[in-house]
């Protein structure tokens, strides 16, 4: 049997689990192959995989539930965010079977892990003795992202869009031309959604929080010198309230706003303005 796994979408959170796992299954495992040269969006990249996936042969598609099976009442956030399996069905033909994970890790996923390996494996004690073998791993191991430089600025934006450092090259070129440097949020997810509680917005999806926890954390954090809020309309937008707050009540720190398709440098060089530079 074939799994095929995803490299993006924010498989760090997830993968290192499950792929140790499905090899204990003795589950052959399948990465993307053919990645693109210049990175495209992450939806882009996330339908590339799949359709590379598909095309390997695979049995099933390992997928991420980036919301923890939460579902929002409010708002009409983009269904990407929500439902992964279903959006790449509608642009990827002949999707095979999704196995649908979340995309987080913890102890309480063992059962689930249980159930998985015995249906993939049709045998209780492969998927027994599996379990033992790997259950360590789900332990969450939280890794804060190396911060280069000083002068920072925080980037305010959906998760996934961070997810990929290779499309983060031309932003942090903007801001070096400044003497500036990208400062991505060091904080865990958990914590983050806690920093998002705390403004009292009303978001229910836990991305729509880490966005607004990355706001107030990057607003009060003292070597902060401004931030940028990040905004795909499409596929990745940053929670309503959130933008409305920014809007109308602005930042304690000077800010500016950077579209998913915009030109880099021109945000950067409005924030530059505003930082005086």
């Amino acid at each position: 049997m074939r799994v095929g796994v995803l490299n993006t979408w924010l498989s760090g959170r997830y993968l290192p689990f499950w792929e140790a796992y499905l090899g204990q299954l003795n589950i052959e495992v399948i990465h993307p192959q053919g990645q693109a040269e210049q990175p495209p969006s992450p939806v882009s990249l996330v339908v590339q995989q799949a359709q590379s996936l598909k095309n390997q042969g695979v049995d099933f598609l390992l997928l991420p539930d980036i919301q923890l099976g939460l579902e929002s009442h409010k708002g009409s956030p983009s269904p990407w965010m929500i439902d992964l399996e279903a959006s790449l069905s509608r642009v990827v033909a002949g999707l095979p079977p999704a196995i649908k994970v979340p995309a987080e890790l913890s102890l309480e996923l063992a059962g689930l892990a249980a159930s998985i390996g015995q249906t993939l494996s049709r045998n209780p004690m492969t998927a027994r003795r599996a379990l033992e073998r790997t259950k360590t791993l789900l332990h969450s191991q939280y890794k804060a992202p190396r911060q280069a430089g000083s002068s920072w600025v925080g980037l305010v934006a959906q998760p996934i869009l961070l997810d990929n450092p290779a499309m983060l090259s031309p932003l942090r070129q903007a801001l070096e031309s400044h003497h500036l440097n990208l400062f991505l949020v060091d904080k865990s997810p958990p914590e983050l959604r806690l920093e998002g509680h705390k403004l009292g917005l009303g978001l229910e999806l836990p991305t729509d929080l880490e966005a607004a926890g990355m706001h107030r954390y990057f607003s009060r954090l003292g070597k902060i010198k401004g931030i940028l809020y990040l905004h795909d309309e499409e596929y990745a937008p940053l929670p309503n309230p959130l933008r409305k707050l920014v809007q109308r009540h602005g930042s304690n720190k000077p800010w500016a706003w950077l579209g998913a398709g915009d030109n880099p440098q021109e945000a950067v060089d409005v924030l530059a303005k505003a930082l005086e530079l």
